[in-house]
């Protein structure tokens, strides 16, 4: 049996997660992972992450836009200090050059979206 392309994407998506550092146990993971999907099936979510992105995201996981969006800070800020150089410095490029300095939200999202698929 053939995988679907949203099984395809959620593999790619966990093994780059994995990679980068995130931790499976956050559930700023698992929206972030989701958020990654949705931004890759309606590019346009890119451009109003706050208002149209959290939203959805949380609408599917039945919490509140802003536990969304602070879940996924504090995945990023974990994998940004505690992950692997090589894969956050192949990712990120110059945004990982001074490693003081975490990359947006927003930021992230649209990287990993360009990166998996």
């Amino acid at each position: 049996m053939k995988d679907g392309p949203r099984l395809r994407a959620l593999k790619r998506t966990t093994y780059l997660l994995l990679c980068a550092g995130f931790q499976p146990r956050q559930k700023g993971y698992r929206y972030l992972r989701e958020a990654v999907w949705i931004s890759y099936k309606e590019p346009e979510m890119l451009n109003s992450v706050t208002k149209r992105l959290y939203p959805e995201v949380a609408k599917r996981f039945e919490t509140t836009d802003k536990h969304v969006e602070r879940a996924i800070r504090i995945a990023i800020e974990t994998a940004w200090l505690s992950g692997s150089s090589d894969t956050l410095a192949f990712l990120f490029g110059n945004l990982f050059a001074d490693r003081n300095v975490r990359p947006t939200n927003s930021e992230v999202i649209r990287i990993l979206t360009d990166n998996v698929f």
